[in-house]
């Protein structure tokens, strides 16, 4: 008889991962500032205003060039974030992490036939995932990134797939976040092995497969175009990664240190994934070594694509399992989870899984601190300054202004946020001028005429201030608000 009360290891996947990113809650919304800017542009959609295809925010970029790419992500965290505050988006942050790996497991079992090795490199995967899980629209680019891996390579094995699934989901994708190009990297990537093994191995190559892939390409590609910003949303995400300077000087696009102990569970990672390579008898499909060749080198070139490769190492890797060759000791496991989940079905435990998360924020102590931080945002001072708005244009560190923009806009407008592709090289510079006190920061101050200045306390740019004569109107243990002398 089959039932419903017990989990799976596939509902052991969501169930952990879930509640894994409920308890990184507060790192999820307080690792930087670009959650706020987001938010400040959902709520600005649903007010009934199109997406802004030029900047709003700023006075300093004012109307300057805009590439949406997120505003449908925005809209999504708004709303969560309008039903149930800030937890509201650390609910459907889980949400999101949870289905991608789900997905991935879940796949890995359908075409291998076994569960222990998916579960482990799956968990792994997820563990490598979580350097970047932050409440910001890559969670969206995970999980369609893992839908995308999974229907492209039914589509490169030779099963049916719509066409139209991979337009509907670019059309989504393009509207959610910038990666939507990684749809490309993968396709293209299952495109270039399939004309390796044309020429190479004529008899794996299917034309049939050739020609849908090319297809698939050709389909996506029109659709990236359906978008606020049409062929301008390639030329934004392309100009970020061309900018040599912007690249250095973003901490998450810099390659892993790997002397740093947090990211050696990548390293660990590739070593395993180079052992199993070579001790497993059978090779890979040139399409999936690419796929993990590519994303390999991406992981090792910019820290922050541990949230691709925690997703498409282990959707490779499993690849190399079956039943047939799963080590005796393990057979009798593997049989016996594979009998009991025969019985099983439902949804049921990852729907429990859901409303003990809602439960849990809603009704304990944990709700209290899933929160924007006081000591990341300056909360108390925006409090001030709705009470005691100042007159004239605003200075704001880069981490701020998504949040200043969030709560005082449109009656103030930030110096700067962090969309920086809007401000470009030659602003961030003198931006940094003034943060570290190069020569001429106060000749910075005055060419865009700003009236005061909302800094962090600790900043040495506050004592400078403050020995420049500009008057002190408030203080907190964050913030310091200080006022042009006379």
């Amino acid at each position: 008889m089959k039932t419903y009360a017990l989990p799976r290891l596939r509902d052991i996947v969501f169930l952990s991962i879930f509640v894994a990113a409920i308890l990184l809650g507060p790192r999820m919304l307080n690792a930087d500032g670009d959650l706020p800017r987001h938010l400040a542009i959902g709520k600005y959609v649903l007010q009934g205003n199109p997406p802004p295809i030029n900047d709003i925010f700023s006075y300093t970029r004012n109307g300057a060039p805009f590439a949406p790419h997120k505003w449908l992500s925005g809209v999504f965290f708004y709303i969560a974030y309008f039903i149930f505050d800030e937890r509201g988006i650390v609910i459907l942050s889980a949400l999101l992490l949870a289905a991608t790996f789900t997905l991935i497991y879940s796949d890995g079992v359908e075409r291998t036939g076994t569960r222990l090795p998916v579960f482990f490199l799956v968990t792994w995967g997820a563990a490598i995932s979580s350097l970047h899980w932050i409440s910001r629209p890559h969670l969206f680019t995970m999980l369609l990134f893992a839908l995308w891996l999974i229907l492209n390579e039914k589509l490169a094995s030779g099963r049916k797939v719509p066409i139209w699934y991979f337009a509907g989901l670019m059309l989504l994708w393009n509207n959610i976040h910038g990666e939507f190009i990684s749809g490309f990297l993968i396709t293209g990537a299952t495109l270039a092995g399939w004309i390796w093994e044309f020429i190479f191995d004529h008899s794996n190559a299917d034309v049939k497969v050739g020609k849908r892939l090319a297809m698939v390409l050709a389909t996506i590609t029109s659709v990236t175009l359906v978008n606020p910003v049409s062929f301008r949303a390639w030329s934004t995400v392309t100009s970020w990664l061309g900018n040599d300077y912007l690249m250095s000087h973003t901490a998450e696009t810099i390659p892993p240190n790997f002397a740093e102990s947090k990211f050696l569970i990548i390293l660990a990672f590739l070593a395993f994934s180079i052992f199993l390579l070579a001790m497993k008898r059978e090779k890979l499909p040139a399409r999936m070594a690419i796929i993990l060749a590519g994303f390999s080198a991406m992981v090792l070139l910019s820290a922050r694509n541990v949230h691709f490769y925690g997703v498409a190492a282990p959707f490779v890797l499993v690849s190399l399992f079956s039943k047939k060759q799963v080590v005796p000791p393990l057979t009798r496991f593997e049989e016996l989870f594979e009998h009991i989940e025969s019985q099983l079905k439902g949804i049921v435990w990852p729907v429990l899984t859901v409303l003990a998360g809602i439960i849990l924020l809603a009704a304990t102590p944990i709700g209290k601190i899933e929160r924007f931080s006081p000591t990341f945002f300056p909360i108390q001072a925006t409090e001030w300054l709705k009470a005691n708005p100042q007159d004239g244009n605003m200075f704001n560190p880069f981490d701020w202004g998504g949040y200043l923009s969030l709560e005082l806009w449109p009656e103030k407008h930030v110096f700067i946020d962090s969309q920086g592709d809007i401000y470009g090289e030659s602003f961030i510079r003198e931006y940094e001028q003034i943060i570290t006190l190069g020569d001429g920061w106060q000749d910075i101050l005055t060419k865009y005429k700003v009236d005061w200045a909302l800094v962090p306390q600790e900043w040495d740019l506050a004592t400078a201030l403050a020995e420049a004569n500009w008057r002190e109107v408030y203080r907190d243990e964050t913030a310091v608000i200080y006022v042009r002398g006379e």
